[in-house]
Formats: structure tokens, sequence, C-alpha cells
């Protein structure tokens, strides 16, 4: 499996990975793919940004025959936000290949989504499970000829309910010859038993590497009494001249509260929750991308399966509640052997989770200090 290249897969892949400058696969994909290939049904953990999108497409796509007019591969995301970026990624990989991609997200329009599926029916689906449910049990989509089904951020689809049961639901309905792919940045406990009634063959395969990026990630907290936090990250963006960073929240009545008094101190931020209609994010996300907004305010679920490059810090405005919610907001950062810092400010009634963090994530955690506009370790 070591010697795997991206040789194995078809010419219009390999080339549309050339020209994205891809030239050998990461730890994970070098494991997934050629399983994958063989069509063995599969758990796949590797931490976020290390590439678990092409991991799953890669192979997903092989499979489709583009002689064929029906539904053959599904893609599940637990976010519209997720779900568009698979679309994208999928459509940069298929450019010069005919294969008809449609995209189905719970806060797009249904009516216009059916309209679209009488005139053209899609050989991959990419969606949110509750919207792609909606439509299967409505037959405007057939699951008589798929292929492949893949999870992608099982573990956070897992942990919400609906959801989940719409996932399994849908892994039903494509029934036990169906190749299943999961891929997720932690693999939850009894998650083969979970998935047994759909996927009863499931192989599990690991990354190499421990949970959260250490080797060019800095992992630091700071101590500040909670009427202060706001203030101390205001002083740690300009210490740090911050011009790519998301700063964490965790209650969701916070995050456009937070993202205004970043504003009126003059730093440019935009909130991103999942309070906002789908207009709001997009223009949040956009303004981010572009660097017209340097700081994005976020919520845990806002900013699940977020894939934005360069982000150079993270900054936890509250301590997250578990060590699975620091892992992915700490996954935001880093990516693709990029540096990065993750900053957790911590008030009194919180001290006791850094041990927690350092406990599970086995990550070196150090105290730091703002001293003269200058962020110095303790």
């Amino acid at each position: 499996m070591s010697t795997f290249s991206f040789d194995a897969l078809p010419t219009f892949l390999k080339d549309a990975l050339r020209e994205q400058g891809i030239q050998e696969p990461t730890d994970i994909q070098s494991k997934m793919i050629p399983e994958a290939l063989e069509g063995q049904s599969l758990i796949a953990r590797s931490q976020t940004g290390t590439g678990k999108t092409l991991a799953y497409l890669l192979p997903a796509l092989t499979k489709i025959d583009v002689a064929k007019k029906g539904l053959q591969v599904i893609v599940l995301a637990p976010t519209q936000e997720l779900a568009m970026q698979v679309v994208d990624v999928a459509k940069s990989l298929t450019e010069k290949e005919p294969i008809i991609i449609g995209s189905y997200i719970g806060g797009a329009n249904i009516k216009r989504q059916v309209e679209k599926l009488k005139k053209q029916k899609p050989q991959l689906a990419i969606g949110t499970p509750g919207r792609l449910l909606e439509l299967i049990e409505m037959k405007k989509l057939k699951l008589h000829e798929v292929q492949v089904v893949a999870v992608d951020e099982a573990d956070r689809m897992m942990a919400e309910h609906s959801s989940w049961e719409a996932t399994i639901q849908i892994a039903k309905r494509a029934g036990r010859e169906t190749q299943f792919l999961f891929v997720s940045a932690t693999i939850p406990k009894d998650f083969s038993e979970q998935v047994a009634a759909a996927a009863p063959f499931v192989v599990q395969v690991e990354a190499e590497g421990g949970l959260v990026h250490t080797e060019n990630v800095d992992h630091l907290y700071i101590r500040a009494d909670e009427r202060d936090k706001i203030d101390v990250a205001r002083r740690v963006i300009h210490a740090e001249n911050i011009e790519k960073g998301i700063v964490f929240v965790n209650q969701l009545e916070k995050v456009a509260e937070t993202a205004e008094k970043f504003s009126y101190k003059g730093i440019k931020a935009l909130a991103l929750s999942s309070d906002q209609s789908k207009h709001e994010r997009e223009h949040a996300l956009k303004s981010f991308h572009k660097g017209e907004t340097h700081i994005l305010i976020a919520s845990d679920v806002a900013a699940r399966g977020l894939d934005i490059d360069n982000v150079t810090h993270i900054i936890q405005l509250d301590a997250p509640a578990n060590s699975d919610s620091y892992l992915h907001r700490a996954g935001r950062t880093g990516r693709m052997g990029k540096s990065g810092k993750v900053l957790t400010i911590v008030d009194r009634k919180s001290e006791y989770k850094v041990d927690k963090y350092r406990r599970d994530l086995k990550i070196e955690l150090k105290e730091t200090m703002l001293t003269r506009g200058n962020l110095i370790m303790k």
C-alpha cells in the first residue's frame, strides 16, 4: 500500500490532479484509495486537512460509468457548506469527463431541485442527508444503480440524530451490495455496529500520526477572566497581525455579538452561524476566502467541515466542551503541512479542561501571556 501512486486511476483523474499540482498521495489517500478501488467498504480515520475528500472522491468517481444515465454515487455531508465544497472538488476533477453532478442541500428550494431532476438525472449526487432522503422518498432519485455511498465527517453526522437517521435510511435503501466509504477525524465507539445493518463488512483504515496536527501547529492557552475574553482575543489578533483566523464561541447567541464588538474595534470580522440565512453564510465565507474579512466568528455547527486554505490562527474564546470539539476546531489550521496556532482562552471555571485536552489528544499545550503587545511563552 505504501507504494501507491495516482497512476492506478483513470486518465481524466490523473490529468485533473496534475493540473491542480497534486503529485503524491497523502497517507490516508495511499491507504484508502487502493482498498476502495477493490470495492472494499471502509471506515477511514484521518485528521482534518489531510486530503480525506480526495481519498473517497477519487475511487468513487472511478466507479461511475458515463454511458449509464442513472444515479451511481451518493456523497453525504453534514452541512450545506461542506456539501458545496465537495461539489466544487468533484467538478474540478471532472472538467474533462462528462459526469453529471447534482447538489441537493437542505437550505435550497426543493421545487427547483425537483424541476431540475425532471430534466436531467445526476450520476453523482452530493448533499445533506435529510434533503437527499426527501428526494428519494418522493421517488425523484432512484437508488437501484448506486455503486458507492460516501459519508463525509461521519463522527459529526452521528452526533446529530436526524442527520444520522437519514444517513442510515439512505444506506439501507441502497442495499448490501453497495460499497460504503465513511471518513472521519475520529471514529466513534461502536461505529461498526451502528452501520452493520447497511454495511456488514467494513474495514477500518487509519492515517499515521496523532489525532491533532502537532508537528506544524502550536497549541497554546492564555488565562483570562470571563469579562476580559473578547478584549484578550482582540489584543491577540493585533499582536499576531492575524489576516486569516477563526474565533470559536460556545454559545450560538454570542456569535453575532462578538463579531459586532470586534468590528467596533476596527477588526475586519464577520459572524458565521447556523442561525444565519444561506445567503448570509455564503457572503461571510466568500469575504473570508477573498481576504476582505480577516476574522470569522463561528459556532461549532457552522464551522463543521469548513475547508479554507491558509487559516493561520484558531482562537477559542471559550474552551470547547470536549476533546472532540477541540480536535475539529484545531483541524481548521495547519492543513496540508502548513503552520498554524491554536490559542484557547481559559477562565478559572474551565482550567481543568486543559489537562483533559492534553490527556485525550496527546498534545503539548503551552501557557502563554500578552506582554507589551506580544504573545510570549510563560
